[in-house]
Order: C-alpha cells, then sequence, then structure tokens
C-alpha cells in the first residue's frame, strides 16, 4: 500500500481516507515552497508525492502536479508519472514544468489527447521543433491556442505553413492577422485568397456579374497590398515587391494606384525592382523634372506607354502635397491619399478629347467615389 516510511511519518489511520491523505498533500505543497524549507524536508515531500500521485482522488493528483511546477527540487521521474496521467491534472505539468524536454513534448503531442495538446500549446517560449509538431498534428483548437500563444517561437517559415495547413479557416486568418509579427508576404498572400474568395462570393449570390465581381475583389486586394507596405523598412520593402514579382502580381494596375494615392516608398520600389536600378539611384532619376528621363526609367521598368503621363503628373502632385502636409505637420495617410486621386482627377478632368475617357479607365483604378468630378 505505502511504504514503511510514510506511515511511520504520518500514521496508517491517516493514509487510509481520501480526506486525511488531501490534507497530508495540501501540508506538503506548503512546505515545497516555504521560504526556508531543506532538502530533508523536500525529500520527504517528494515521497509523498511520488506515493500519492496515482491516488484515486483526482483532486489529489491535481494538487501534486500544481506543486511540482512551482519547484526545481522535484524529479523528471515524477514529473513524467504525472504527465503520463489524466488530462486533468497532466496539464499542469504539461504545460508549466521545466523538467519536459522537447522530445518528452513532442512525444506527448504525437500520443495524448487535445487537452493535453492545448496544455503544451500554452508552454511559455515552446521551441520551434516542438511549434512544427504542434502545427503538424494539432487540432484546429489546438493551433488557435498556438497562434495566440505570444511566446512561442513562431518564426516566418512556422507561420506561413500554420497558415497553408488551415488557410480555409476563418478564426485562423484573423488570428494571424492580428499578430504584429506576421510578415508582410503571409499578409499579402491572405490578402489575395481572401479577395478570391470574396469574387467567388458576390458571383454565387449573383449581387455581381464576373467582370463586377473580379474589379472589385482586385481594388480589395490591391488596396490592402499597398496599406501592409506602409510600415516596411527598405530592406523588408524590397523582398516584399520581389515576392509580389515572383507570384506574378507586381502588376502596372497595383503600381499605378500606389503612386495615385501617394505610397510613394512602394511605388519607387517597385520601378527599381523592374529596371533592375539601385534604389537611391531611382529615386534621383524619378524625381528629376525632365520628363524624358522618367519616360525612359518607365519604360525601362516595362510599364504601359499609356500609363506614362499619369505616372509623371502623380509624382509631381505626391510632392507638392507632401510639402503642404510638411509644413501642417499632417501625418494622416488617408487624408494625403484622398487629396492625391482629387487633385489628379480634377487635372485630368479639365482636359478635352481623348483624355476623357483615358481618365474614365484611371479612375476604375481609385478605391474612392469620385464620379461627382467626371458628371460636373
Amino acid at each position: 500500500m505505502y511504504s514503511q516510511a510514510l506511515t511511520n511519518i504520518f500514521g496508517q489511520q491517516n493514509l487510509e481516507t481520501s480526506e486525511a491523505r488531501l490534507a497530508i498533500v495540501q501540508q506538503m505543497c506548503k512546505l515545497a515552497v516555504t521560504e526556508n524549507v531543506n532538502d530533508s524536508e523536500l525529500e520527504i515531500v517528494h515521497q509523498v508525492f511520488d506515493e500519492f500521485c496515482n491516488d484515486i482522488l483526482v483532486q489529489i493528483r491535481v494538487e501534486i502536479a500544481k506543486s511540482v511546477c512551482q519547484n526545481n527540487y522535484f524529479s523528471r521521474h515524477l514529473v513524467l508519472k504525472l504527465a503520463e496521467g489524466a488530462a486533468s491534472y497532466a496539464q499542469y505539468v504539461l504545460c508549466y514544468s521545466k523538467k519536459l524536454s522537447s522530445v518528452d513534448l513532442i512525444e506527448h503531442i504525437l500520443t495524448a489527447d487535445q487537452d493535453k495538446q492545448l496544455a503544451i500549446a500554452n508552454r511559455y517560449r515552446l521551441p520551434n521543433d516542438v511549434v512544427l509538431t504542434l502545427i503538424e498534428h494539432g487540432s484546429l483548437e489546438v493551433v488557435q491556442d498556438l497562434i495566440r500563444n505570444s511566446s512561442a517561437k513562431l518564426d516566418a517559415h512556422n507561420l506561413r505553413q500554420l497558415y497553408i495547413n488551415f488557410n480555409t479557416e476563418p478564426k485562423i486568418r484573423e488570428l494571424l492577422t492580428n499578430r504584429n509579427d506576421l510578415p508582410a508576404d503571409l499578409r499579402e498572400l491572405i490578402a489575395f485568397d481572401l479577395a478570391k474568395q470574396l469574387e467567388i462570393f458576390a458571383i454565387n449570390a449573383n449581387w455581381l456579374n464576373q467582370k463586377q465581381a473580379g474589379n472589385v475583389a482586385k481594388k480589395s486586394y490591391e488596396i490592402t497590398v499597398i496599406d501592409i507596405s506602409a510600415k516596411l523598412n527598405d530592406a523588408d520593402m524590397a523582398a516584399y515587391i520581389h515576392r509580389l514579382s515572383e507570384e506574378e502580381r507586381l502588376t502596372s494596375s497595383l503600381i499605378l494606384r500606389s503612386i495615385t494615392t501617394g505610397y510613394m516608398n512602394f511605388f519607387e520600389h517597385a520601378l527599381a525592382y523592374l529596371a533592375n536600378i539601385p534604389i537611391t539611384k531611382l529615386h534621383s532619376l524619378l524625381h528629376n523634372p525632365n520628363l524624358s528621363t522618367r519616360n525612359a526609367l518607365f519604360s525601362r521598368s516595362k510599364l504601359p506607354a499609356d500609363i506614362h503621363p499619369i505616372l509623371a503628373l502623380s509624382i509631381d502632385i505626391y510632392n507638392v502635397i507632401k510639402q503642404e502636409f510638411a509644413q501642417t505637420q499632417n501625418s494622416d495617410q488617408q487624408q494625403f491619399s484622398v487629396k492625391m486621386i482629387k487633385n489628379v482627377a480634377e487635372y485630368y478632368h479639365q482636359q478635352q478629347g481623348e483624355n476623357q475617357a483615358y481618365l474614365q479607365r484611371v479612375l476604375d483604378c481609385y478605391y474612392i467615389d469620385i464620379s461627382h468630378n467626371i458628371a460636373a
């Protein structure tokens, strides 16, 4: 039943009832965290825990599991015994014990039920190999907790793999996009997938025809892609542009939208990439008032010739508005974008003949309604 040592310490009558054993365990738990507890006392505590950890009363096992996580004195053997038990108490050591290695945790992920996986997913500073195992073998609920665990080592590869595995789950998308460390290229991929789903939904619901739905989805996607780029540094922006190009999503429409809405950094990096020119050199060429220099740059970037005029115009308008905003210390990007669009539209509205038709095509790239300018 129980060892002679425990019988001698507590008495046989105090080991026979669950209530008495629970009282003993609670006393031992308090002793284990006492400031001046010595090794001899901890040895007694360990012996009690080791013999009581399979007690019929679950509350006793829970008390032991909680206490074991608070003191490193207790052996790895005891921790493993508790981890092998029911999730009601094993969850504590699986989540908090420092005695468990990555190998231990991975073994439990592969063989244990969801409750134990959830406990592991909430551990502090989960190592990369454990994270990968959870991504590959965890349920939807487990992965959701993993994403919420801000201390888990979710690098760019892990986050992308996680999204690939669960890309049809709205809650996963929401949790991922709420993370501050989500890479820009993964945000862009999520935006692309959502735009496609939006297009399909609008068509199936008979809200829009195929062309209209495609245009709405395209606009939504492009707005998001440009907005994602707003806080990127030069190195990350260059990588972002490169990824867009690799995925064949660095389109002339996207580039046109970026400059006509005032996102100069995106525009410059896109041109630098397409023209294969260093960004510093590109900047000086782009802001050269010589129109032929700009057109040569646009041509080298393989942008359609019919959008060259509006690109050049937008650059000039951007520089004027930027100076105005600097003088008033206004840093509101939305206001900047609205003013850019308004000024570009008003300029082309004043033109005659063929430019009117061109204006209408250009306006399709905008994300605010300026139809009143055409009707005026």
